[in-house]
């Protein structure tokens, strides 16, 4: 939104070239918008650990094409520093905040928190990780029988709607006294299998062909040390670098196998007295990490790449439990939570500049185009016969 008569006309390459240099927040996918979709990933998958790096102190948002044009507001967002750290909230307050807003007061329903919840996790997927970046490798969505695994089924939706190849196991569902499948998740399981995307009840056979892992198993209801069937053997492929504990894993809300109060489980020392010592805990440590509503107690320590998503949530809730969550800029469905990493800046300038070949390659097509219809119409010489 510009104050002056004489407006400068701006360029995709100059827009996604500012967007380089301030290393910033970027917006919410859209379908109008390709090119909002700069790689801030990090380039190197892990099960481990990463330290985050600050590399910016000023930031700002990508420009985002939406119907009437390029959206100012949105790219001149600061977007929140790390001195801005939101409250992490426990399991008992992240509870009591779910059933106020499902409540008579609250308005909303079940279906309602799991559709928004799951479309942000979408959209914050597709800034860390744009389709593009992935080469036609395969999403692979773990959902879990609750609510969690409700948001990750809304979730793939979105992403294979998004331009993903997307694959969900879901191992576990909920039915009821009579045997039939619970709502949301059996309406959701649905809507991913019309779209033409494959259920597994475990990790598929080709896993070779998964370029990231969306972790929806647990969330905050986890509770207890150790991951029972069947996810004591999918977390241990998910973290076994054999198989793929070299992809990069997104968490939602939670990491499968932390506590939300606790957070991430100790592994249990040996004894030496024991003659079988005991075996390690399947620990996730997510890449990134899209928390919902506010972020929770036991990941405060979490040092990877964290977004927040489910833009909905009251003023009177944020008074209540005293929530001091950054704001969510134009249309985004997320906002960001940590700063860039210098991996993920170095995805970002690799993006622009693959928007730069391609722009070229666009503007240079016309001419080209011409040039060869123009030596097709000249006529050719007659070659006498031998």
């Amino acid at each position: 939104h510009t104050h002056t008569s004489h407006r400068m006309p701006v360029s995709r390459v100059a827009v996604l070239g500012i967007a380089a240099l301030l290393a910033s927040q970027a917006d919410a996918f859209s379908p109008l918008s390709a090119f909002s979709g700069v790689s801030l990933r990090s380039g190197l998958g892990s099960s481990l650990a990463r330290k985050q790096c600050p590399v910016a102190a000023a930031r700002v948002a990508p420009l985002r094409m939406t119907a009437t044009g390029l959206d100012a507001e949105a790219a001149t967002d600061g977007g929140p520093f790390l001195d801005d750290a939101p409250k992490y909230i426990s399991k008992a307050e992240a509870k009591a905040l779910a059933e106020e807003l499902k409540s008579e007061d609250g308005g909303f329903s079940t279906e309602q928190l799991v559709e928004m919840a799951g479309h942000s996790v979408a959209d914050a997927i597709f800034e860390a990780y744009p389709p593009s970046t992935l080469m036609g490798a395969k999403v692979l969505v773990i959902c879990g029988k609750g609510l969690n695994g409700a948001e990750g089924l809304t979730a793939a939706r979105h992403l294979h709607h998004y331009g993903y190849s997307v694959a969900v196991v879901y191992p576990e569902k909920k039915r009821d006294s009579e045997g039939q499948l619970l709502q949301p998740n059996a309406g959701l399981e649905k809507q991913v299998r019309n779209l033409g995307v494959s259920v597994y009840m475990s990790n598929p056979g080709f896993l070779d062909q998964i370029g990231l892992v969306v972790d929806a198993a647990h969330g905050v209801s986890f509770e207890g040390e150790r991951p029972k069937a069947p996810w004591d053997v999918i977390f241990k492929q998910l973290i076994d670098p054999t198989v793929l504990g070299t992809k990069p894993l997104v968490s939602v809300d939670m990491p499968s196998g932390w506590d939300a109060d606790a957070g991430m489980p100790e592994q249990p020392v040996p004894d030496p007295e024991d003659e079988a010592p005991p075996a390690p805990i399947p620990v996730l440590y997510p890449d990134t990490l899209i928390s919902l509503g506010a972020p929770k107690m036991g990941v405060s320590k979490y040092q990877g790449a964290h977004y927040l998503g489910l833009r909905t949530i009251p003023l009177s809730a944020k008074d209540k439990y005293g929530l001091n969550t950054p704001s969510f800029a134009g249309a985004r469905t997320y906002t960001r939570l940590s700063d860039l990493t210098t991996e993920q800046v170095a995805r970002l300038e690799a993006s622009v500049a693959a928007e730069e070949a391609k722009s070229a390659l666009a503007a240079a097509a016309p001419a080209a185009a011409a040039a060869a219809a123009a030596a097709a119409a000249v006529p050719q010489a007659a070659v006498p016969p031998p």
